[in-house]
């Protein structure tokens, strides 16, 4: 996966990160992480942040069966707005920051709400990204990728941000998830790689 080319030395974060998919990945390219969270230091811990139990108990899991260090990577359950803004009150930053949210469009009737969504995430995850730093932002979202608003929603969550944004990557899914052109519906994936300044 390209996460992990660019991961070596960095410190990542992994907000949304489901069964940590993404944070395995940095985590197999070398990635570490200096991370204040509630209350605890977590020192060269790569963070993977969620409020679903279950798939953090995966991503435990996937550690384990990837044979990396339980001591290098930690997930936290938390709300991804509640953490974002914790860490920006303790001035905490991170060189990678991975920003993957469950589906927040599923139809094209909840589009203009679902953009304001991600236009606050993204913005908190631009402040948590140090200047300079990544930000790879995703989708999954068909009504978000087919309109063509992913862009302009994260211009605007650059203008509220106070950061300037530059699109190094675009890209969508991955070979195992095969697009049938007779249903373009199937491309709702998108994941874009910023440098946030």
């Amino acid at each position: 996966m390209f996460l992990s080319t660019i991961s070596h030395g960095q410190r990542v974060l992994d907000v949304c990160c489901y069964s940590g998919g993404f944070a395995l990945n940095a985590a197999k390219g070398g990635a570490m992480s200096i991370t204040g969270t509630v209350n605890v230091i977590l020192s060269d811990i790569l963070l993977g942040v969620d409020t679903s139990l279950p798939a953090l108990e995966l991503a435990r899991e996937n550690i384990a069966l990837n044979n990396l260090d339980p001591e290098k990577t930690s997930f936290l359950r938390e709300d991804a707005t509640v953490f974002m803004k914790g860490a920006l009150s303790r001035n905490d930053s991170w060189d990678i920051v991975i920003l993957d949210p469950p589906k927040l469009a599923p139809s094209r009737k909840v589009l203009q709400s679902a953009s304001g969504m991600y236009r606050n995430l993204n913005s908190l995850a631009m402040k948590i990204t140090r200047r300079g730093g990544l930000l790879m932002t995703c989708s999954c979202s068909g009504a978000m990728t087919q309109s063509g608003t992913f862009l302009r929603t994260l211009q605007g969550a650059a203008s509220m941000a106070e950061r300037k944004i530059t699109v190094l990557r675009q890209s969508g899914a991955g070979c195992d998830h095969p697009i049938d052109p007779s249903y373009p519906e199937g491309a709702y994936l998108s994941n874009i790689l910023l440098r946030v300044l």
